[in-house]
C-alpha cells in the first residue's frame, strides 16, 4: 500500500468521521470484541479516536437453527485533520488487539461449546414455550 491508496478494509465501513467494524457471533462474542478495544483504548484516543459502542442486531422472529448475526461496533475520530488515515490505523489497532486477546484453541472450543449448550437451552426454552401455547 503507498501512502495516499486507501486501505483495504474488509470488515468494516469507514464514512466520514465514523469507522464501523463488523464481526461475526459465529466467531466472536461481544465481550471478546470489547476486550480487544479496551486493550488499546488508550492508544485510540490519543488518536483522537473515540469508542461509540458495541451492538448486535436483533434477529426478526424465532429461526429454527443458530444464526450468526453481526457485532458491530463503532468508533468517531473527533481530532483534527483527516479522520480517514486515523480510522484507517484504528481497524489495525483493533485487529491487533483481536489477535492479542483470542484465547488459546482449548479456551475457545470450551466456550464455544458452553455457547453451544446456552443455544441449546434457549431452543428447548422456545419449544416449551410453543407447546404450552398449543394447549
Amino acid at each position: 500500500m503507498t501512502r495516499g491508496e486507501p486501505m483495504n478494509t474488509p470488515y468494516a465501513q469507514i464514512e466520514g468521521r465514523t469507522l464501523q467494524m463488523s464481526f461475526s457471533s459465529a466467531d466472536f462474542s461481544v465481550a471478546s470484541v470489547v476486550a480487544a478495544i479496551r486493550l488499546h483504548l488508550d492508544m485510540l484516543e490519543e488518536m483522537g479516536v473515540v469508542f461509540l459502542g458495541c451492538n448486535t442486531e436483533v434477529p426478526l422472529g424465532p429461526s429454527p437453527v443458530f444464526r450468526p448475526v453481526d457485532v458491530k461496533a463503532i468508533f468517531e475520530h473527533c481530532g483534527s485533520g483527516d479522520a480517514k488515515p486515523a480510522l484507517e490505523r484504528a481497524y489495525q489497532i483493533i485487529w491487533r488487539g483481536i489477535v492479542d486477546t483470542f484465547p488459546s484453541e482449548r479456551e475457545w472450543a470450551e466456550a464455544k461449546g458452553d455457547f453451544a449448550k446456552f443455544i441449546s437451552a434457549q431452543a428447548d426454552l422456545l419449544r416449551a414455550r410453543v407447546e404450552s401455547l398449543q394447549e
